[in-house]
Order: C-alpha cells, then sequence, then structure tokens
C-alpha cells in the first residue's frame, strides 16, 4: 500500500508513502482516487502529505520512457485529472512537503489551498524542460495563481531548482515549519478551514479559479 486514509475529527489525512520517493503510476493513482472519495465523503477539510524526505518524485519514470507516448500520455493525463479534482475541490486542502517535491507532485502541491514545508536538503522544480518535455496548458494554470510572475520563466521554462527556503520566496510553498512540525501545523490548519460554511467556501473557490479551472478541464 502505498497511499493511506486517516481521520483526525473532520480532517481527513491522504499520505503518500512508498517507503521510497513516492513516485506516480497507475496502481498510485488507484489507491490515491479511492482514498480522495472517502475523503470528499466523510471529511471537512483535508490533509494531503508525502514521506519524510520526499512529497513526491514525479511520475515513474519507467512508465513515461518504456510504454511509448500513450502511455505517457494517459498517465500524465490522469495525473492531471486528480490535480483538478484538488484544484476546485469545495473542500480547504492543506498540502504539507516533507521533502522533495517534483514535476506533477509540485502541480498537486500548487492545487491545494495552504502548502506547508520543513526545511532541509531537498528540491522543489518542475524538470520537464530539463528533462526534454515540453508543456501544456493544463500543469501551468495552477503555477500562474500561486508562483510569483518573476519565477514563471526560471520555475517553468528554465527548470529552475528551489531549495525549502527558495521555495517559499518563489511561490511553491506558503510557510516552512520546523523540521517534524509539518504534519501537526497542517492538521491544525485544516482543522480550522473545516469549520468554515462549506457551500461559501466552494462558491468562493470556483470564482476565483473559475478561469484556469475551464481551460484545465477544457484540455483534460
Amino acid at each position: 500500500m502505498s497511499v493511506t486514509f486517516s481521520t483526525v475529527g473532520d480532517v481527513g489525512h491522504i499520505q503518500l508513502d512508498d517507503g521510497a520517493k513516492n513516485v506516480i503510476n497507475h496502481d498510485v493513482l488507484d489507491e490515491l482516487e479511492a482514498c480522495w472519495a472517502e475523503a470528499k465523503s466523510n471529511c471537512g477539510a483535508v490533509v494531503l502529505s508525502g514521506r519524510p524526505g520526499s512529497f513526491c518524485a514525479g511520475y515513474d519514470i519507467k512508465v513515461m520512457t518504456e510504454g511509448g507516448a500513450k502511455a505517457a500520455g494517459e498517465l500524465g493525463s490522469r495525473g492531471g485529472r486528480f490535480a483538478l479534482e484538488l484544484f476546485g475541490s469545495d473542500l480547504p486542502i492543506i498540502g504539507v512537503a516533507q521533502g522533495h517535491c517534483f514535476t506533477i507532485g509540485a502541480v498537486w502541491l500548487a492545487c491545494c489551498d495552504i502548502r506547508i514545508g520543513e526545511p532541509g536538503p531537498y528540491k522543489y522544480g518542475m524538470t520537464e524542460v530539463a528533462l526534454g518535455v515540453g508543456f501544456s496548458d493544463w500543469p501551468l494554470e495552477p503555477f500562474r495563481s500561486r508562483l510569483k510572475p518573476e519565477q514563471l520563466i526560471p520555475a517553468i521554462l528554465h527548470s529552475e531548482l528551489y531549495s525549502p527556503e527558495g521555495a517559499v520566496e518563489a511561490g511553491f510553498i506558503d510557510q516552512l515549519v520546523a523540521e517534524g512540525e509539518g504534519l501537526d501545523i497542517g492538521l491544525e490548519k485544516a482543522a480550522q478551514l473545516a469549520k468554515l460554511p462549506r457551500k461559501a467556501y466552494a462558491a468562493t473557490k470556483q470564482v476565483l479559479r473559475r478561469k484556469s479551472l475551464d481551460i484545465m478541464a477544457k484540455e483534460l
């Protein structure tokens, strides 16, 4: 099992932990989507976290390079549809990164309403261009609203990597907390947000993100 779901009061906690780097393939997405469905049905807010050392290393390289363009496209689009779920969800979502955060993991983190990181020898980045992969519209939309405008070129076009401190400055995360405290603080913030009226929260999020959600939905 790479993805687990638990609850603390009205808050659901979805954790990615494959015991290594947290790479994303169809098996992981099967588990992730099942946990997400349970959270939507039973919780007032959600915390999405990785494991200590890695929030997410990105897509499974074997699928993306050995299965051909069709297989890579199918996995990429499926990760994008989950990003759309997060970005447009009526639930408050807190992302907690306790380590490295790359590619689709960075996209998912950008889709969270509050993003918490921890200090350490970790890197954040979108390395697609460096790997010879061009961008489509859908992954860029969350970054346009979360990254600082002056960081879009270095982060997206130049594949720049950021330390946790640099990730705060660039807009990959909102705040750094002490090592080992990210999850507890994330759960606390999620419990606070869960008290907000859900219909008003959902409606306002849709207004704030409507154009981006429309672009993502059209492409995905």
